[in-house]
């Protein structure tokens, strides 16, 4: 038995001697033994190289990432337009998710939403592109929300005496604006792809419009332009007034066929890229109670403001005037930084609304010694 496997390790390595000396001769062994030797062997060297070109390759993308993705000239001209520094534009461009803060704020409907806040230099980049870019703008004529000059009361106010009204919101308004969206909208503006690639990415936070970003609200109104003058003619086809603040559309007549309107205004919502929120779209007919954005019309000859909504206001100032800010922040869950400046604008909002009611009824809960907690007197 010994004496068979001697002689089978013999005949194997015979084999295997006889078939690599046959081999010598051809190309196949020549390519083999330069395998193990590949500084003396050109195909050997061929490979090296194109390695190394697949490393250069990777490298590049390795070096692509944050402000180096975006062209030197194009970073140059914004950073002139923002009157920042070259190094300062770079730093924010880097990696501008990290520059948000996010907090969260009770819906009154339920549930929260979330706030996604531009923070330091990159905020203050966003209210330069707001003030230098934005502003010039068009911006459709039935659009009242986030318009220097206009307010809930004036999108609530065309409305008043109708006896039909149609209240439609869109589903995720800023997160459905993708990059690409802000991208095209400033090359129609007149700006180059590089130049309109770095001021996108400045607005955008995850490829996407946040919602607590100064640049947000006027992108927002300027890519829903093309969807604004299709409703304005759906509306005057129909003999109805038409509004939008933000996500909110309203139309309204004394002649409001529901059905045949809702099909056309979700056809072209979904030709624009948007989707209609179903669980927010309510029909209001004749005799019902009617509220838009926060202001009810439902008198047919003034704008008020509703019971729970002062009720809500009346609350919260009396809790920041007795127990202190921090206190009743913490008291609610709140962690918005800025509260108090969102409960100044709803006493600006009723007294905008119903001056007569805000002094009689806030003048309770606001002393002259309270005044301290306002910049100005609420009273007066």
């Amino acid at each position: 038995m010994e004496l068979l496997l001697a002689i089978v390790i013999v005949v194997t390595g015979w084999l295997v001697f006889s078939i690599i000396r046959s081999s010598k001769g051809q190309e196949g062994y020549k390519r083999w033994k330069a395998g193990n030797y590949a500084g003396e062997n050109p195909y050997a060297k061929e490979k090296k190289e194109s390695v190394s070109s697949l490393k250069n390759i990777f490298g590049r993308k390795v070096v692509a990432f944050g402000s180096k993705r975006f062209d030197a000239g194009a970073v140059s001209w914004c950073a002139s337009l923002l009157g920042v520094k070259e190094d300062t534009l770079r730093e924010v461009l880097d990696y501008v998710p990290r520059q948000y803060t996010q907090f969260y704020i009770k819906k009154r409907s339920g549930g929260v939403r979330i706030i996604t806040a531009p923070q330091g230099q990159l905020r203050a980049m966003q209210q330069t592109i707001y003030q230098r870019v934005l502003l010039l703008a068009n911006v459709h004529p039935a659009v009242t929300g986030f318009c220097p000059g206009k307010s809930v009361s004036d999108n609530a106010r065309v409305h008043l005496g109708r006896k039909n009204v149609l209240k439609v919101d869109l589903h995720d308004f800023f997160p459905s604006i993708r990059s690409p969206r802000v991208r095209a909208t400033f090359r129609e503006m007149g700006y180059s792809h590089p130049i309109a690639k770095v001021l996108a990415e400045l607005c955008c936070c995850n490829r996407y419009l946040p919602q607590g970003a100064p640049t947000s609200p006027a992108l927002s109104n300027i890519i829903a332009y093309p969807m604004d003058k299709k409703m304005m003619a759906l509306a005057d086809e129909y003999g109805l007034v038409y509004t939008r603040y933000a996500d909110d559309l309203t139309f309204s007549g004394d002649f409001l066929p529901k059905d045949k309107v809702l099909s056309r205004i979700d056809q072209v919502i979904r030709e624009e890229g948007f989707t209609m929120n179903v669980k927010k779209t309510r029909f209001l007919p004749e005799h019902k109670r009617k509220i838009i954005t926060g202001v009810s019309v439902s008198s047919g000859a003034k704008m008020t403001i509703p019971k729970t909504k002062k009720r809500e206001i009346r609350k919260n100032v009396h809790y920041v005037l007795t127990k202190g800010l921090a206190s009743h922040q913490e008291h609610i869950g709140s962690t918005d930084p800025v509260y108090l400046k969102r409960l100044l604008g709803n006493l600006c909002y009723w007294r905008s609304i119903e001056p007569d009611t805000f002094l009689s009824e806030l003048s309770v809960y606001i002393s002259a010694e309270q005044t301290m907690w306002f910049p100005f007197n609420p009273l007066h």
